[in-house]
């Protein structure tokens, strides 16, 4: 082969790909636009809240955890870094949200894109999520549980010695 067919070979193969994100980003742009537009999200978090206690998270964390669940990290961590700047989200919070968000995030995207690669959608989105899930909530409730309890004791001892 030559270099020129195969330069023309890879122009044409990555922008065969090129068109094959497009398709499937541009709507998702659209449709980050059209949700904040409507007030979808908000609506949609509100739902989600008493999923939340499971994992000993505020209603505050549902806002976050669908955008970034729907649209990605970039879009997720800026509500993130909203919701940590007005002071809604502890640390532990931040890092049981992170947790979550760390194996699963961005699932209709992603999905959609190994999908177009040749990958099992269904197969990969129920993993991530069974998994997001359960390390999640074995982090909320096991690892972070002594010791949030230990600090609400303390809390409580010290204020009772002011």
């Amino acid at each position: 082969m030559e270099w020129t067919e195969f330069f023309i070979e890879a122009l044409v193969g990555s922008l065969d790909m090129l068109k094959t994100l497009a398709v499937i980003i541009f709507p998702l742009l659209i449709g980050v636009e059209l949700t904040e537009e409507l007030g979808i999200l908000t609506k949609l978090s509100k739902l989600f809240t008493p999923l939340l206690k499971h994992f000993r998270l505020p209603k505050e964390a549902s806002l976050s955890l669908i955008v970034a669940q729907i649209f990605g990290l970039t879009y997720g961590a800026g509500v993130i870094l909203t919701e940590v700047k007005e002071d809604k989200l502890s640390q532990r919070e931040l890092m049981t949200l992170t947790v979550f968000l760390v194996i699963c995030h961005a699932v209709i995207e992603d999905t959609l894109l190994f999908i177009a690669i040749g990958g099992r959608g269904f197969v990969m989105l129920g993993t991530r999520l069974v998994l997001a899930v359960a390390i999640t909530y074995v982090y909320a409730n096991y690892l972070l549980g002594n010791s949030q309890e230990k600090e609400i004791r303390n809390q409580k001892s010290s204020s009772l010695k002011i």
